[in-house]
């Protein structure tokens, strides 16, 4: 019993010492990884500074971390603020094109707590613990993006009636790169305004194309919510209404990212040449999120659809046949001489 007493003595005494030696060591850390992915840089930017998509590629849990942003002036990267077990650090991401895709760089700067500080001294040192957790998230985003965007698919639906709709719609003006970020921005302000008004909504939400690209590589759109009845607005407002008339379409869907958008609109042009349609300048291009963000993350399951008005063909009659009668004794008719 007594060698028991004395070997829980050690054992409590060398346990004091290990807390106090851990609790001494210095907590302050600079860890810094990179990766090479084979994903656009624009891609990559917009999936990390989307704080949303966090669970999506955290190496963390997600009750341990929060992010927010700091600066987002340049594409070229993201500075944030993770706050980790309550512990706040510094993250930033910088991101460099390459031939195959982009090499992103994780560096985080901040404090161990006494948990990072124990594991860090028996696994030997911060740059082991945080730095195998910075490869494991840069892991993450690739395994996540490279499966989710390459993995899509496009089917032509052929020719299809687009029906009367009304609509409430915000017009913008973005650089192409930025159409997503802008128009989830505008759906959001959107949905605001019909659940504060207490508005019908009787479909899904679409974009209708004023001009789809301009020389200067900008998209003129409107974000649009069908509504039960035409609504008319103030003079003035960002919100107005719209109505367009049923008409016909060259239907195409998209199932994927929408970074896989242009080859889409690029299949169903293809389409319509084989099949010699003609756009409708006068039309409205219509592209609907079927399935997108908030309701369903992961891009592999999102569905567009795109209509672009075709012009009707007109047939033109024949021209009508004059048939000659032969002269016959029998079919003529002569006026006798009185």
């Amino acid at each position: 019993m007594r060698i028991l007493k004395y070997l829980f003595l050690l054992f409590l005494l060398l346990s004091t010492a290990f807390v106090v030696f851990v609790a001494t060591q210095p907590g302050d850390y600079k860890i810094m990884r990179s990766k090479e992915i084979n994903i656009s840089k624009d891609i990559l930017y917009h999936f990390i500074s989307d704080t949303n998509s966090l669970n999506d590629w955290s190496p963390w849990e997600k009750d341990e971390i929060s992010l927010v942003n700091k600066n987002l002036t340049s594409t070229d990267s993201i500075a944030q603020t993770i706050i980790l077990n309550e512990e706040k650090s510094s993250s930033l991401f910088h991101f460099k094109k390459t031939k195959k895709g982009t090499i992103v760089t994780w560096e985080v700067n901040g404090k161990l707590d006494l948990k990072l500080k124990i594991l860090s001294v028996l696994k030997g040192g911060a740059t082991n613990v945080v730095g195998s957790e910075l490869e494991k998230g840069l892991d993450n985003i690739d395994h996540y993006l490279v499966n989710e965007i390459s993995n899509y698919t496009i089917k032509i639906n052929g020719l299809v009636t687009k029906n009367t709709t009304n609509y409430i719609q915000q017009e913008a003006t973005c650089a192409v790169a930025d159409f997503q970020k802008k128009s989830k921005a505008m759906l959001q302000n959107m949905i605001a305004f019909v659940t504060k008004n207490d508005i019908k909504i009787t479909g899904l939400p679409f974009v209708i194309y004023k001009t789809k690209k301009t020389s200067d590589n900008k998209t003129v759109f409107a974000m649009c919510v069908p509504v039960e009845e035409e609504i008319l607005t103030t003079e003035g407002s960002e919100i107005s209404g719209g109505h367009f008339d049923s008409f016909l379409a060259v239907k195409a869907t998209l199932n994927g990212d929408y970074s896989h958008n242009e080859k889409a609109w690029k299949e169903a042009r293809k389409y319509m040449n084989k099949s010699k349609l003609s756009e409708d300048d006068l039309g409205k291009p219509i592209e609907i999120y079927k399935v997108s963000l908030p309701k369903e993350r992961k891009p592999s399951k999102w569905v567009t659809e795109i209509y672009i008005p075709v012009k009707q063909k007109i047939s033109k009659p024949k021209p009508e046949s004059t048939e000659v009668v032969p002269s016959t004794e029998s079919n003529v008719i002569t006026n006798p001489v009185q």
